[in-house]
């Protein structure tokens, strides 16, 4: 899996001796990805899309927040957590590898809407519905600066610097999803942070999405400091 990779991904536009590696036949896999050669970047925008991906009690928070509090980074707390809330009372009491395929499916999906900002996508598992793309349910909206920010927000003053994350659901009142999209879109690279994918390996289908320019933050801690911190 290459998930740690300094190269981001790339396409052959076609299927062409000059684009691939000398010696391969260009029409056995017209839509393979290729190293060498003249190549056109499918992430146009350049964005960096970021996942900080570690267990509970692994400095996950700590870490997102230093992203958090940079003016180019839009960041999401935890937006698999709607995901896990709405799909896991409808699975079976064995948890079947059917059961982990759909929570596995229905995260990555969620996750690739995201960074394309498709915020959108994520009313399948808000609940109760968002009416008319407005919500007050979003899973600790106040751990993101950017949806207690302009133009987001414009309830909060120039003395709202610091504000609690209580505060910032108070002040702003309900989540417009759609301001919210256009701030991310203003944005030049995207944060989310999770401890709800339980292995790297699940990630492999986004690492290679050549629509993606995905770098992976996973954070490793000693378990006896997970326990001691409980």
């Amino acid at each position: 899996i290459r998930t740690f990779t300094t190269k981001s991904f790339h396409m052959c536009p076609i299927p062409n001796p000059n684009n691939c590696t000398p010696g391969q036949d260009p029409t056995e896999s017209p839509d393979r990805l290729c190293e060498d050669g003249q190549l056109i970047n499918s992430n146009i925008s350049r964005k960096t899309h970021i996942l900080i991906l570690a267990t509970t009690r692994s400095g996950s928070s700590f870490v997102g927040q230093l992203f958090n509090q940079h003016t180019d980074v839009f960041y999401l707390f935890e937006p698999l957590y709607h995901v896990q809330y709405t799909l896991i009372p409808k699975m079976t009491p064995s948890k079947s590898t059917t059961d982990r395929r759909v929570m596995l499916g229905a995260s990555r999906d969620l996750l690739r809407s995201l960074y394309d900002c498709d915020l959108y996508f994520m009313e399948n598992y808000i609940k109760p519905q968002p009416i008319n793309h407005t919500t007050d349910r979003l899973f600790r909206r106040g751990a993101s600066k950017a949806l207690c920010s302009p133009p987001v927000c414009d309830a909060l003053g120039p003395t709202d610097i610091y504000l609690e994350e209580g505060d910032c659901v108070k002040k702003c009142g309900s989540l417009n999803l759609t301001l919210a999209m256009e701030s991310c879109k203003e944005h030049v690279h995207v944060a989310i942070k999770t401890v709800r994918v339980p292995e790297v390996n699940d990630l492999r289908a986004l690492v290679e999405d050549p629509r993606l320019n995905l770098k992976v933050i996973q954070l490793v801690r000693d378990p006896r400091g997970i326990l001691a911190s409980r």
